[in-house]
């Protein structure tokens, strides 16, 4: 599945495209792209847009958005399949609001994962998606396509392992590796994911077909 990391409205208009499943959100993208408008205003919004999920990210710390977000669900103002809920993944914390969500029918994804043990953790909590940051692991000097190789052969070993949804994705090479290695889902910026729908026509095969297309 492919997702764009993005809220502008360019973003709202390129997701209609049916090859993207969605948009994904956190607050610095919030503060960047929507700025006056608060997690759960988002999540409204959102449940207007064009998309099979969309991600949104919640707090550990301040938790009382959950009934705010409950209470959205129990009015049919928002549909619970519809979303995810990241939570920066800090299991002791992050677990038990996980449990609590999944109860509400939401899915939810452990976000800024870097590690085997915070992989293994989200496994253990049952939480629908990790989020791994491509780019930043790099960056910190980590192996990326490595951990995320030994993610899937731990996700491999049991019936209900979450999805690997990879993100922080700066080059569209980096999105064809991610692909060869088996990796489910894609989030990409906005630049990115209007390269990634544009064809590959070396021999100009669009234009000749066109050219000679009659009806």
């Amino acid at each position: 599945m492919l997702f764009i990391d993005d809220f502008s409205e360019e973003a709202v208009k390129l997701v209609e495209n049916p090859v993207f499943s969605g948009l994904t959100t956190n607050p610095t993208i919030l503060k960047r792209d929507r700025p006056n408008l608060t997690m759960l205003e988002v999540v409204v919004l959102l449940e207007k847009i064009p998309g099979t999920m969309h991600f949104v990210q919640g707090s550990v710390k301040n938790t009382e958005w959950i009934q705010f977000l409950a209470e959205l669900i129990e009015t049919g103002k928002i549909t619970a399949s519809k979303f995810v809920i990241k939570l920066p993944w800090e299991p002791s914390i992050a677990a038990p609001i996980s449990k609590q969500l999944k109860k509400m029918g939401l899915k939810t994804c452990a976000t800024a994962v870097y590690s085997l043990r915070q992989y293994y953790t989200a496994l253990a909590a049952g939480v629908d998606y990790v989020a791994v940051y491509f780019d930043r692991m790099k960056r910190s000097g980590i192996d990326p396509v490595k951990w995320i190789q030994e993610m899937l052969k731990i996700g491999a070993n049991t019936n209900s392992s979450p999805k690997i949804l990879a993100a922080s994705i700066k080059e569209l090479q980096s999105a064809y590796e991610l692909i060869t290695i088996g990796v489910d889902s894609l989030t990409i910026p906005l630049k990115l994911a209007k390269e990634f729908i544009k064809g590959d026509f070396p021999m100009n095969d669009l234009e000749i077909f066109e050219n000679e297309f009659r009806m």
